[in-house]
């Protein structure tokens, strides 16, 4: 009696997982003989920063197959598509599938511009990696400018400094401009006044800042502060400043 339970079951079993594995198997062939009745676009970026707009990934569409609203989801090649959107410049990720209702879906993250890079070839913005990537014909964030840089590891670097200037109360706004001489030096340009700062080397930033701090604070009791127009704060225990007449 327990035997023929148990042969009941099994064959129960066997029935259910054959029906589960016909009913996958029709739904993805319809699945993949259905038509695609439409694209949805979602497009992920800063409020600050809008370099790609659903246009532009619609041309890449375009350029993938020029019926892509009408062919058999079969016919797309998944893979291939999310390749081609991610070889973009501007684009960090994107993930494409289809629905049941034959609507297509792609999800698009775009990359995140941290600073601007100019040098003879032109102008590039910087993403958190130190790699460039072109700028934008829809939008420009307002970022600072950095030259001199001509490897990623040296971006990245001067990005840390960057972060580190706009959370520092020497440099309120942050920092406008940064330039690297040859030899490391870094030539600074606050975003809050027009003088220039000879920063060095891209090392004690607590104590420059400090003592950048410091002569602000006494060039503006001295009514001076206005006249600034160079600092040097390479030397250890002291800045060495210059203001116009």
């Amino acid at each position: 009696m327990r035997i023929g339970k148990i042969i009941i079951t099994i064959f129960t079993w066997i029935i259910i997982s054959f029906i589960m594995i016909w009913s996958t198997k029709e739904s993805s062939i319809v699945r993949n003989n259905r038509a695609l009745v439409d694209h949805q676009i979602e497009i992920e970026n800063s409020e600050k920063q809008m370099f790609l707009k659903k246009s532009d990934v619609v041309n890449i569409l375009e350029t993938f197959s020029s019926n892509y609203d009408s062919i058999n989801y079969k016919e797309i090649n998944i893979t291939l598509l999310e390749e081609l959107l991610r070889d973009q410049p501007q684009i960090l990720q994107a993930e494409v599938f289809s629905t049941w209702k034959g609507l297509l879906k792609i999800n698009v993250t775009q990359k995140k511009a941290k600073a601007r890079m100019i040098d003879n070839k032109g102008m590039a913005y910087v993403d958190e990696m130190g790699n460039l990537f072109p700028l934008s014909e829809h939008d420009s964030d307002k970022l600072t400018v950095i030259s001199g840089f001509f490897d990623s590891e040296k971006r990245i670097q001067v990005l840390n400094f960057i972060e580190k200037a706009s959370k520092h109360p020497s440099f309120p706004n942050g920092i406008s401009s940064v330039h690297r001489e040859n030899d490391g030096t870094y030539i600074v340009y606050p975003a809050w006044h027009g003088h220039s700062i000879t920063w060095g080397l891209d090392d004690f930033f607590e104590i420059k800042a400090h003592k950048a701090q410091a002569v602000y604070a006494y060039l503006l009791e001295t009514n001076n502060l206005d006249k600034l127009s160079h600092l040097d704060l390479r030397y250890s225990g002291q800045a060495v400043y210059k203001v116009d007449n």
